[in-house]
């Protein structure tokens, strides 16, 4: 491999690797709403860096009018859906990675008729997807799991163990030692999700529950025996 394919896979594979220690440790897993789908987002562009993008060169590939006209019409119907569902959905990082995405390619890559062969130019989106992703935590400013910890423990509680909330509604579960854990849920939606917590306070049991966009406790309820 040469050493400018193996420097952008470095790059690449780095800045991957910081987007899920965000979403995993840093945010408890409520950062991003698909992984799965943000882990091949990340993959393609590793796996462009190091040379395995499969992209034609401009001197192979064939540039027959209506092919173009084809490639133009589905590209604005795939930017044009990306950018409905960040309207509809917009805490959703996956959606403004893609956003951002389709209008640096324009600018960049298509205004400029560069066909994104070069291995930089996966390095170069990956490292607009960390600005995306630095500038969605600055408008959003969600609380981070130490954060939302710090707050139960003021509250009063002790003993914590975090659990994750999966939906609204009446919630039920059961904890790795066996005994379960429920409550019931506001009906509010939360934009990113919940922080939930097994506490105790003056030797009883309860379900905390810490909304991460709004950083405030929102449930706070007392188990049964």
């Amino acid at each position: 491999m040469k050493k400018s394919y193996a420097f952008n896979t470095l790059i690449c594979c780095g800045c991957t690797a910081l987007i899920f220690l965000l979403h995993f440790i840093v945010y408890g897993g409520v950062l991003l709403k698909s992984p799965g789908y943000a882990a091949l987002f990340c993959a393609v562009w590793i796996a462009h860096a190091a040379g395995y993008s499969g992209t034609l060169e401009p001197e192979t590939r064939p540039q027959s009018a209506v092919r173009v006209r084809l490639l133009q019409l589905l590209y604005c119907i795939l930017f044009g859906s990306v950018l409905f569902a960040t309207i509809e959905d917009p805490y959703n990082v996956l959606c403004w990675f893609c956003v951002v995405y389709g209008v640096v390619y324009v600018i960049f890559f298509l205004r400029k008729g560069d066909n994104g062969a070069e291995p930089w130019t996966a390095t170069f989106m990956m490292l607009w997807m960390l600005l995306t992703l630095g500038a969605f935590l600055l408008v959003v400013h969600p609380i981070t799991v130490s954060q939302a910890e710090n707050m139960v423990e003021r509250a009063g509680y002790t003993d914590l163990y975090r659990f994750k909330v999966e939906f609204n509604g009446t919630f039920w579960d059961t904890l790795p030692d066996g005994t379960g854990i429920g409550c019931t849920m506001p009906e509010e939606k939360e934009p990113l999700g919940w922080y939930g917590f097994r506490a105790f306070k003056d030797g009883e049991r309860y379900c905390v529950v810490v909304s991460a966009a709004r950083g405030q406790i929102e449930v706070q309820e007392k188990q049964g025996e």
